[in-house]
C-alpha cells in the first residue's frame, strides 16, 4: 500500500508532515497571537492566529523535529501542548534545553537517524553571516528519505550558500522547504544582510537548482522582523518570470500532497 506524503503548513515554519507512515511536527510555534516577545519592538510574535484547533496539530504525532530552539521555532507553550513522552529529535546543541522542559525522549541527531522506513539526515548551514550570524548560533536542516517517498530537504533557517548547494547535490531532493521570510535586524542587516533567505535568494535558488526540484516557501507573515511576505515573494516571482509550478507558497493551514 502506497504511503502518501503530505505537508501541512501550520504557521510560520511550523509544519506537520505525513511521511513514510509517520506523523512529524516540525519547529512547533504554538503560542496564541501576540503572546511572545517581539524581535524589532514593533509587533509581538506571532502576528497571526492559528487557523486550526490545537488537536489538529498535536494529535496522532509520532515525533517532533526541531531545527533550532529560537522562540519562533520552539516557544514556551510547546511543553503544555505535547505529551512529555513524545519522541523529540533535535540538533545536539538543543537537546538539554528541550529536556529541561520535561520532555523525556529527546534524541540529538549527530549525523543521521533511521526510524522504521524513515531516515533523517541532519545538515548544516548558517543563520546569517558576520556578527549577526554568530549571534544567531547553530542551526540545522534535515533531509527526509524513505523508499517510495519523495526526498524532502527542510533547509531550516539557513542562508543560500555553497554548503547548501553541496547538500542539494549530495542528496538530490525532490522538494526543498525554504524559510524565506527575509528576517532582518536593522543594526546588522545593512551590512550583513538578512538572517534567512529573502525573495531574491529564492529566485537565485530557482535559477541555479535543477528544474525537477520544487521549492515550498514558508516562514512568512508571522513575525515583525520578517520582511519578505507572501505577496512580496509572489510579486518578485512574477517580475523574475519564475516557473510557478516550481514555487509553492502555501497559506496557513493548507495541505500539500507531494
Amino acid at each position: 500500500m502506497e504511503k502518501k506524503t503530505i505537508i501541512r503548513l501550520i504557521r510560520n515554519a511550523t509544519l506537520r508532515f505525513q511521511y513514510a507512515g509517520k506523523n512529524i511536527l516540525v519547529d512547533p510555534m504554538l503560542a496564541e497571537k501576540g503572546m511572545l516577545q517581539t524581535a524589532l519592538g514593533v509587533y509581538k510574535t506571532p502576528r497571526v492566529h492559528l487557523t486550526m484547533p490545537m488537536n489538529e496539530i498535536t494529535e496522532g504525532l509520532d515525533m517532533v523535529l526541531l531545527t533550532h530552539n529560537h522562540i519562533d521555532h520552539y516557544d514556551p507553550t510547546v511543553k503544555f501542548h505535547l505529551p512529555k513522552d513524545i519522541l523529540f529529535h533535535t540538533q545536539p546543541q538543543d537537546r538539554d534545553a528541550v529536556m529541561q522542559d520535561g520532555f523525556m525522549q529527546v534524541e540529538a541527531i549527530e549525523e543521521s537517524k533511521t526510524v522504521d522506513d524513515l531516515t533523517i539526515i541532519r545538515t548544516l548551514g548558517h543563520h546569517g553571516f558576520g556578527q549577526i550570524g554568530q549571534m544567531m548560533g547553530p542551526v540545522s536542516g534535515y533531509v527526509l528519505t524513505a523508499i517510495g517517498c519523495p526526498t524532502v530537504y527542510i533547509m531550516g533557517d539557513c542562508k543560500w550558500e555553497d554548503c547548501i548547494r553541496q547538500t542539494v547535490e549530495k542528496y538530490r531532493p525532490d522538494y526543498i522547504v525554504v524559510n524565506c521570510g527575509g528576517a532582518v535586524f536593522p543594526e546588522f542587516s545593512k551590512t550583513e544582510g538578512s538572517i534567512i533567505p529573502d525573495e531574491h535568494e529564492v529566485m537565485a535558488m530557482l535559477d541555479e537548482l535543477p528544474t525537477h526540484i520544487k521549492l515550498i516557501a514558508v516562514h512568512m507573515d508571522s513575525t515583525d522582523h520578517g520582511q519578505t511576505t507572501r505577496t512580496i515573494l509572489r510579486n518578485e516571482a512574477l517580475h523574475h518570470g519564475a516557473d510557478m509550478n516550481r514555487l509553492i507558497i502555501p497559506e496557513d493551514g493548507e495541505y500539500i500532497e507531494l
